[in-house]
């Protein structure tokens, strides 16, 4: 069996929420004594893999276990940046960005994030493409600050698209000459 260790990080990140009950015997969530009560008014930062899973128990038929909050980065004041100015995102601040709102939108049905997500990323996936093609450009200011934004699905894209231009600019010169 193959796990990919992006989709391992990315299930890791740290949502919060909180239980929708007093919760009892589950201290080791908060690092404390396995027999410690958890209050429905606590919030905690837990792995995204374990929040998916407390929040499919349901109380009652509209009501689950437990309640995440929608992370910062995906904020309605985010996804607005994200829509006014895609290649200003800072998505560096969360390594697994893409893969996070995959998953997040898998897990809460959010078609507008969806769009303004797969916009940004054609927006910064052109100006990506265009860098890792002039070389000769990369170096200045302001092209340096966007390349220190990239998420890890960018900077692999920004790293394939340098050595396809590579690749092809060496097998141009190998046939003309």
């Amino acid at each position: 069996m193959y796990f990919d260790l992006d989709d391992i990080l990315a299930d890791s990140q740290k949502f919060t929420g909180s239980f929708e009950v007093d919760v009892h015997n589950v201290g080791c969530l908060i690092n404390s004594k396995e027999s410690a009560k958890i209050s429905k008014t606590d919030k905690l930062e837990l792995p995204f893999w374990l929040v998916t899973s407390l929040s499919h128990i349901f109380l009652s038929e509209d009501r689950s276990l437990f309640s995440v909050e929608r992370p910062e980065y995906l904020s309605k004041l985010a996804t607005n940046f994200f829509k006014a100015s895609p290649l200003n995102a800072d998505l560096s601040v969360v390594s697994h960005f893409y893969r996070i709102v995959e998953k997040w939108c898998d897990f809460i049905d959010q078609p507008e994030l969806v769009d303004t997500v797969f916009d940004m990323l054609v927006a910064r996936a052109g100006r990506i493409n265009d860098l890792s093609f002039n070389a000769s450009e990369m170096h200045s200011r302001e092209n340096v600050e966007f390349l220190q934004t990239l998420d890890s699905f960018e900077k692999d894209l920004f790293q394939i698209s340098s050595e396809s231009y590579n690749d092809s600019r060496n097998w141009m010169k190998s046939v003309i000459h």
